[in-house]
């Protein structure tokens, strides 16, 4: 537990990173190229990493994460598919983003984001509302949509979106938070030989974690699951 700690606090800060050290092959099998998008697209996927409660009109938030895949290059289809090394043989996605409070209870936010070790960007924006904001016993009840288009990849094109629910109760500093959802996950991958080849994907996501309010900052821990168990951290400040 603590070594994947320290590896998704060393990942958050290399979102611009250098060249890319690995990369998709264009001529891997059909199967083992739609292996590798049911695994990534859930590795790419813009989870909330945050609680139900709305933000309120004055607030904001300004945050940094970091998703951390172990053993990926353990999977059946790594040999084929992926070109160079995995550091740790894993994949993690790191992301930049901001949030802002809206009236009505809703929230609005963008992010930037890079699977890190490669060129794919990865643009995201997130649209959610409280359907109850909670209180001293009730818990934030909200709905939440999303939606990822990468970039930068010659070879593959992921397009994205998800809708969730989720519920969280805030307990003086710790948030515990949780939620589900369904995630359609678009890839096109050009291939050497034969021209593009199209998967789509849809799945059920499930997530939960706590945000520890330290003010400045907030730290958040998120489990997930998709195609598999994944771990996220986020750091963020706002109010």
């Amino acid at each position: 537990m603590i070594r994947r700690a320290a590896a998704l606090i060393a990942v958050l800060g290399s979102l611009a990173g250098p060249a890319a050290a690995w990369e998709i092959r264009s001529a891997a099998p059909e199967a083992d190229l739609e292996a590798f998008h049911r695994r990534f697209a859930i590795a790419a996927y813009l989870f909330p990493r945050h609680p139900a409660k709305p933000l309120g009109v004055v607030g904001f938030d300004v945050w940094a994460d970091a998703s951390y895949v172990p053993d990926f290059e353990d999977e059946p289809f790594a040999s084929t598919v992926v070109d160079g090394d995995l550091t740790g043989g894993a994949i993690s996605v790191a992301r930049a983003g901001v949030r802002k409070g809206l009236p009505g209870r809703f929230d609005l936010g963008v992010a930037y984001g890079r699977a890190l070790e490669t060129d794919l960007e990865l643009l995201s924006a997130e649209l959610q509302w409280a359907i109850h904001e909670g209180g001293a016993v009730a818990p934030a009840i909200g709905v939440r949509l999303t939606g990822t288009e990468s970039r930068g990849d010659k070879i593959y094109r992921l397009r994205q979106y998800g809708a969730e629910a989720l519920i969280s109760k805030g307990f003086a500093m710790l948030t515990p938070f949780a939620g589900a959802g369904l995630v359609h996950s678009e890839g096109r991958f050009q291939r050497a030989l034969g021209g593009d080849f199209e998967i789509d994907d849809t799945r059920g996501v499930f997530f939960g974690g706590v945000v520890l309010n330290l003010l400045i900052p907030k730290i958040a821990v998120e489990v997930e699951r998709g195609e598999d168990w994944q771990a996220a951290a986020r750091v963020s400040i706002g109010f």
